[in-house]
Parts: C-alpha cells; structure tokens; sequence
C-alpha cells in the first residue's frame, strides 16, 4: 500500500502582521499534484490543519477545498491538533456524513468506537489505521481514564491510551494481507523542535515515550514542525510543517512524506521536497551590503538590520527600493550614533514570545511556591487553552479535592468574541 502523509499546515498563519495564505495556496498545489502523480491509498494529516480554533471562513474554504480535492485520489484522514478546534471538527465530519472520502477526527476514542478504521489497497491489502488526535494534559478522556488514575504523568497517560489502540489494531488482523498503521498528534520525548510550535505543549509535561508508539509498520507524526524521523524508530517520521511559519524554522527543507508498506516487511519512506512557499531572511548589513545581497533575496519574508554611522531618514523606503520583490516584515536601523539599551527577545531570537513564554520568564524571575514552574505553566497554558476553546476546564486537583470532600468544583471559562491568535 501506499500512503501519503501531510501535516501541521496552520492555515490562516500570520507571519509579522504578513498572511501566509500566497504561500499555503502554493505547497498545497504542490501536494496535490504530488498525491495526483504518486496516487496513494491513503492519506493522512497529522494535525493543526488550522493555526487557531476559530480559523476565518477563506481558511476552511482552502481547507475544504483542498481537502476534498485529495479525497477525489484517495479517502483522507484529518487529525484534531492542539491549534484545531475538536467542535469544529465534529461539525466538519457531520456535515460531510460517514460516506465521505475526507474523515476528521475530533478527539481520541477506544478502537471499537472509531479509534481504528480500516481501507482497502489497489494490490488488495487491508490498511487498519489506529488514530490519537492531540490529548490536552489538563483533561481527562473518559473512554481510556478513569479519576482515581489521572493524577499519572501525561506520558503514562498516553500509555494507556496508546496500548489500547495497539491492542484493538492487533485484533482480528491477519499479518500476512494487513498493513498497520498508527497517525498521532503528539510530542516524542527526544524530538528536535523548531522553536515555533506552541511552547506549553512540548514541554516535558507534554512529553510522550517512544517505546509505547504501537508497533506498526508506519506511525504517521504531527505538532513537532521540523520533518524528522521519530527519535529512535525507522518506522515513524514527523511530517513536519509544509511552509517554514516563523524564522525558528529559517532553512529547514520541508517536505511531505510518501510511504510504501507491505505486510511483514520494513515500509520505503521518502521524503518528498516542497517548495515551502516563499522563505524566512534575516538580513544584516550596511545599505551598501544589503545591495550585493538583494539578487539572492528574491521574494523571501525578510528581517533587515541596517547597519549605520548616522539615522537614515526614509530608511524603509530605502531598502524596499534595493529589495523590490521581497516583502519587508520589519527594517530595523542600528545605528553606531544612538545608544541601544536593550532588544526585545523577538528581535533577539526572531520568535515572537508567547503568553505562556512571558509568564515562565516573569515565575524565573519570583519563583512559586509548593509547585514547579512547569506545572504552574502547564495549567496557566491550560486556563488560556479552556478560555481560547469556550469550554469547562477540569484540573487534576479538583478531581482529588471531589474524592476527599465530595465538592462539586469545576472552572468554566467566560465566552470570548476571539482567542488570542498567532501563538506558534
């Protein structure tokens, strides 16, 4: 069989106040085309399909569009991620029904309710597929979990939740005519991060073990951005992001994975290039060097640092005129006249920090008390997620204070017109 893996496209990305939308109408392209020439059996995205839980309509459009042109190669599958909405999802797979060729799935269930499906193959084998959307740390999934065992580590966690989907692909396979397949939303303890996904979920809170991923012959990854194989595995790869979305993936070579996979033998893996859409520069120089440089620019997203004696008036003006294809997401003057006091850590690190990065520098800086910095961020990223998702949050704690008093606790957070967009 042969299987076709995309992920992590945060349709509706902007990138420095720049919509990324003229580089997804691209790599799209490019994938499709691909699924059209290569014609696989399956695919499978692997997550975060949209860049917030409340995409814009022109997004779920592209997203449909693209979506349902791939189901015209083969049926598709679509993960939940920690950016996409699990509602939206439901809405998305009972609109289209249970016959269509596009299937989303909304959150993580046993094998018997749809956490396992099966496909046909054009050489006649059976593709049983076991599927984890992203699981939150700070809520429980009543199918796999019971109270008095959430208090474990998320990774035991998923454990549990990984053996199940292992145990219910095993079930009833023949391993000589079915290919097994595993697709998940999650972050492997050892993976090497972009520095642009969302910083609360590849903590080590969020951290999973690769010796409990099922033992298939493909496991399909999203959430990490950077195109990798899974630490350890030569079974597994992250599909990674197919554009770079903000310059902690500057020169990463993105791709879309195709996998060709036989019963009881090693799967082909190969990576395919993409074009990635028009890249990430950062640019540093005098006028005069930035103008030896322009012909390699070329339409790139650029940083410019100028580098001066004296203040430049105009000096925006200046190096678009220099760099006309380009498009200039900020042009920073540094100028040896004028006594720089400090740079703001995006300008430092070319990442703009996030809620939960702002509060773990300002906890560095007081401490808590009885509990460690990452799990007072892991609930604050909680809280921020609950109010982002309009939905009740359930905490650990309240679930031991309900078995000690009985108390019926619960946060259920306010309904906000919007959610605080572009966290990586």
């Amino acid at each position: 069989m042969k299987l076709l893996h995309t992920s992590d496209w945060h349709l509706g990305r902007i990138t420095y106040n720049t919509s990324r939308a003229e580089d997804h109408t691209k790599v799209i392209g490019e994938i499709l085309d691909l699924a059209r020439q290569e014609k696989p059996d399956l695919v499978v995205h692997t997550g975060d399909l949209f860049e917030s839980v409340r995409p814009a309509y022109e997004d779920m459009e592209r997203a449909t569009q693209a979506l349902l042109a791939l189901g015209e190669v083969a049926p598709v599958v679509v993960l939940c991620g920690n950016h996409d909405s699990p509602a939206l999802f439901k809405v998305f797979g009972e609109l289209l029904g249970p016959n269509s060729r596009v299937r989303f799935v909304d959150r993580a269930r046993p094998p018997d309710q749809g956490g396992v499906v099966t496909f046909g193959s054009q050489k006649g084998e059976t593709i049983r597929l076991a599927m984890l959307p992203f699981v939150h740390a700070n809520r429980m999934v009543p199918a796999f979990e019971k109270p008095d065992t959430w208090m474990v580590q998320y990774a035991d966690r998923i454990q549990v939740i990984e053996e199940a989907l292992w145990e219910g692909l095993k079930e009833s396979a023949n391993f000589s005519t079915d290919v097994l397949l595993f697709a998940a939303h999650l972050h492997v303890s050892g993976a090497t991060f972009s520095r642009s996904e969302r910083s609360i979920h590849i903590t080590d809170t969020y951290a999973s073990r690769i010796e409990h991923v099922p033992k298939v012959s493909y496991a399909a990854f999203g959430h990490i951005h950077k195109p990798q194989a899974l630490p350890q595995s030569e079974k597994g790869w992250y599909a990674g992001s197919p554009i770079p979305l903000d310059f902690g993936e500057m020169g990463e070579e993105k791709v879309t994975i195709m996998v060709e996979a036989t019963p009881g033998r090693p799967p082909t893996i190969r990576p395919i290039p993409l074009s990635g859409g028009r890249p990430l520069k950062k640019i540093a120089g005098t006028l005069d060097d930035i103008r030896q440089m322009a012909p390699s620019v070329g339409n790139a997203l650029c940083l410019v640092s100028v580098m001066t004696d004296t203040p430049v008036s105009n000096l925006s003006e200046r190096v678009r005129e220099i760099l006309p294809a380009a498009t200039l997401l900020n042009v920073e003057e540094v100028c040896s006249a004028r006594k720089v006091s400090a740079l703001k850590r995006e300008d430092i690190q070319g990442v703009e920090p996030t809620f939960e990065e702002l509060f773990r520098d300002y906890l560095a800086q007081t401490g808590t008390k009885g509990s460690s910095i990452d799990k007072v961020v892991s609930t604050f990223g909680a809280l921020l997620s609950a109010v982002e998702h309009e939905e009740q949050l359930d905490l650990a704690e309240e679930h031991l204070a309900d078995n000690l008093t009985g108390a019926d606790v619960g946060v259920t957070p306010p309904a906000l017109s919007s959610g605080k967009e572009g966290a990586a």
